[in-house]
Order: C-alpha cells, then structure tokens, then sequence
C-alpha cells in the first residue's frame, strides 16, 4: 500500500480537552496519541529516514 501526499492531505493538530490530544489526519483516519507517543513516533520516522538515506547513498 502506498500514501500519497497528491490523493491525501495530512494534518495533525492538537485538541487540548482529550486524553490524546495530539491528532494526525490521513486519507480518512484520525491517531489520537499522547505528547509521548507522538515523540516516539517523530523519532522512529527521523531514524528510519536517515537509514533509508544512508542506504541510498
């Protein structure tokens, strides 16, 4: 399966009366995550993109 920013706009915002506030919107979903789970996943992007990087080089 493949996302594409031409067929889906992404946005994340931030509802600050939930549990999660942190929301990232695709292609119809919507992630509710904490301050924490968003960092973590921030962080796994970041490191695999600099894998995928050095891969490419």
């Amino acid at each position: 399966m493949r996302l594409t920013t031409d067929t889906c706009t992404t946005i994340v915002a931030v509802d600050t009366r939930a549990r999660r506030p942190i929301l990232l919107r695709f292609a119809g979903l919507v992630l509710a995550m904490t301050p924490t789970e968003a960092r973590t996943l921030a962080d796994q992007l970041h490191d695999r993109a600099d894998t995928a990087e050095e891969a490419n080089q």
